[in-house]
């Protein structure tokens, strides 16, 4: 089942629970969590969740790319129809809160949304043709769905959500056949985890279960906090995470200039380790210089990390000698990856390849990401296994940008009021993973 059908069975199902009453509906209790879902695309190595739109009688499924780092939800509104959609007005409270443009829109075309007059305009940013534009401000009802942490339950209205109602130019890029739009997870107010804990008095944090594929099951958007079961393991997730601090970029990245805070997350990698021996590279690397070049960040539109050339060199040549230990042989490199093995001589396990362990050894008591092979290593190509990190160049802003594919099936807990990362270890370690079906 796509996830288009998993989100129509549930709506259908969430009608079908209630059509007894010939009055108003029951009301429902409050939810404890919100769950969406994420499907990988395999081509394109990127993830999405998909959530409905606008006036029930005539709903829109939106299928949005998941973009960590960026502060706003936007989806192309060309064919959007809705009785229940309403331009945010410029000089309104909602356009202050909103922190835009500061800038007002016409439209001489028929009014619909998207072309409206004194509209509100925000920035939008399309991370895959790296493109920026300023389009109107909307609101509209969402439906989204309750969790106990193991499946899905009831529907729930979400009205006067915000989000930028973009032309298709602007949407123009995104990977994937039916994608529409984006929905930002960044730690400012307009964002979907912050409206959605905002409009059910959640906990302020957000939760990431990114699978390596969607053939078995979808992964996790939860919303207000845990627990957290990811089934056949009946463990509780939430319980066994390990914290590390998010840290602020004092002078990167931002879409505004108005003294915010960088919008992405950042953590404070402390070194990495191969096999448990320390990679060498200037620890200077790690922290901001002046103007927030530096650090590391977590991405969930980079598909593989990437590194600051001197890290990737080092981290290359050790990993290469690790492996020779191991007789695990060295074939010709694949492009982009710079170490590629034969397949064949590192057997597989329940943590895939069996190769030298990478540790991310972050801030904290004892807190570090352990990479297995199922994380650390790419199929290039039959029986061709390649470390699954890219030369960044020697001049990136970023000196570490962690990607998609080193996150997967880890629990990623993003606390917004205490300003940590929860993570647990590899999911595969349990035997289970990322990959679920949820219907009830």
């Amino acid at each position: 089942m796509t996830p288009s059908q998993t989100l129509i069975t549930l709506f259908i199902f969430s009608i079908l629970s209630f059509s007894h009453a010939t009055t108003a509906p029951p009301k429902l209790p409050k939810p404890k969590a919100i769950h969406l879902p994420i499907r990988k695309n395999q081509t394109t190595s990127q993830y999405y969740t998909t959530f409905v739109s606008g006036h029930p009688e005539s709903p829109t499924i939106i299928d949005a790319l998941i973009d960590l780092g960026s502060p706003s939800v936007w989806f192309d509104c060309t064919s959007y129809v809705s009785s229940s959609y309403n331009r945010i007005a410029c000089g309104s409270s909602k356009c202050k809160k909103a922190k835009g443009s500061f800038s007002c829109l016409t439209c001489d075309s028929t009014p619909r949304p998207g072309c409206s007059n004194n509209a509100y305009g925000i920035f939008v940013y399309n991370p895959n043709p790296n493109y920026l534009t300023i389009q109107e401000l909307g609101e509209d009802t969402i439906t989204v769905y309750s969790t106990d942490g193991a499946y899905v339950w009831f529907s729930y209205d979400a009205p006067k959500f915000q989000f930028a109602c973009a032309d298709s130019v602007t949407a123009d890029g995104l990977p994937g056949h039916n994608t529409k739009g984006l929905v930002g997870l960044a730690r400012n107010e307009n964002s979907l985890p912050s409206q959605l804990s905002s409009y059910f008095k959640l906990a302020k944090k957000f939760t990431l279960c990114l699978p390596s594929s969607s053939e078995n099951g979808l992964g996790d958007i939860f919303i207000g906090g845990g627990p957290y079961y990811m089934l056949p393991s009946i463990e509780d997730q939430s319980l066994s995470l390990v914290t590390t601090p998010l840290v602020f970029n004092p002078n990167g990245p931002r879409l505004l200039s108005d003294g915010e805070l960088s919008y992405q997350y950042f953590i404070n990698l402390k070194n990495i380790e191969i096999s448990g021996k320390h990679v060498a590279f200037s620890p200077s690397l790690l922290s901001f210089d002046i103007n927030g070049v530096g650090g590391t960040k977590i991405s969930t539109t980079i598909p593989y990390t990437i590194l600051h050339s001197s890290i990737y060199k080092s981290l290359v040549q050790d990993f290469i000698k690790e492996s020779s230990l191991k007789k695990i042989k060295r074939v010709q490199s694949v492009a982009p990856f710079g170490a590629c093995f034969d397949s064949k001589t590192a057997p597989n396990t329940i943590t895939g390849p069996a190769v030298p362990n990478i540790d991310l050894v972050l801030e904290g008591s004892n807190v570090r990401m352990r990479l297995y092979g199922a994380n650390s290593m790419v199929e290039a190509k039959k029986n061709v296994i390649c470390l699954a990190f890219i030369d960044g160049g020697v001049e990136p802003t970023t000196s570490i940008v962690l990607g998609g594919h080193q996150l997967e099936n880890y629990v990623l807990e993003f606390d917004l009021t205490a300003s940590t990362l929860g993570l647990s270890s590899s999911l595969l370690l349990k035997n289970t993973s990322c990959s679920h079906s949820r219907v009830y």
